[in-house]
């Protein structure tokens, strides 16, 4: 499938690494100028840096839940043009039930992955609305469609963020803006689901509490970056014109 977004301007948070950097890519690829926000301007995994994977476009440094860093984000992408797409993609994990979870990290938790994207919404909008044209993606999880172990407060999050992808398509498609999520399973870049079915946890130190999320995947590999930049990249496409208010799975069919 072709995908032409020459001439849009694309926001998108948490660009620094992972699915952000690689939906940045591909945007950019696609033809979009693409101006990123990320808590830090260095990569946070192995990788490029973001100027060295867009064609035209920036990295503002800063907190997407701190309302002036994404007031700054905005400056910077209106020097190329009113945004047309916005992909909220910043986030952070964390483990533990409910009774481990302490009320700081819970409202951190929301804070960035529920505000932090009411933050650029509410910045992005009007000029969607005013133009008829506008494409926003929030990044969700599978956590938010299935029960996921010990995920209380980041699952908890992503559902919230779920909801208001709906209640946004429901208040502003009749004005053209059409608003999705995707949501990723088990993403890892350079890891294969061989390299953790049959080991000890000796063996696999950190990744120890993948295996029983693996073993909920049904095709015989992880998921990388990539494959979810494609799917935001898909919704952010003309292709999808005539999808709205929907949660796109990425998860090697965990979420059923």
């Amino acid at each position: 499938m072709y995908v032409d977004l020459d001439g849009h301007v694309a926001v998108v948070t948490g660009a620094g690494a992972g699915i952000g950097r690689a939906t940045a890519d591909l945007l950019s690829s696609c033809g979009a100028t693409v101006v990123g926000l990320d808590i830090d301007a260095e990569p946070h995994d192995d990788g490029d840096h973001f100027d060295d994977v867009v064609a035209e476009g920036t990295l503002v440094v800063g907190d997407v839940s701190e309302p002036d860093d994404v007031d700054e984000l905005f400056a910077a992408a209106r020097e190329y043009g009113e945004p047309s797409i916005a992909v909220n993609n910043a986030g952070i994990g964390s483990r533990g039930t409910i009774q481990d979870v302490d009320l700081e990290m819970w409202r951190t938790m929301y804070r960035i992955h529920v505000e932090g994207a009411y933050h650029v919404c509410r910045r992005a909008l009007p000029a969607m609305v005013e133009a008829g044209d506008g494409r926003i993606v929030n990044m969700a999880s599978v956590g938010a469609l299935v029960p996921y172990r010990q995920s209380a407060d980041y699952a908890s999050a992503k559902g919230a963020l779920v909801s208001m992808t709906r209640q946004l398509a429901a208040d502003h498609s009749e004005h053209g803006v059409r608003v999705n999520a995707v949501a990723p399973g088990i993403i890892r870049a350079g890891l294969e689901k061989e390299d953790l079915v049959g080991k000890t946890a000796d063996e696999l130190g950190d990744q120890a509490r993948l295996v029983s999320a693996t073993q909920r995947t049904l095709l015989p590999y992880i998921g990388n970056p990539e494959d979810v930049a494609e799917a935001v990249t898909f919704l952010c496409s003309d292709a999808a014109r005539f999808i709205t208010a929907q949660v796109l799975p990425v998860d090697g069919g965990w979420s059923v």
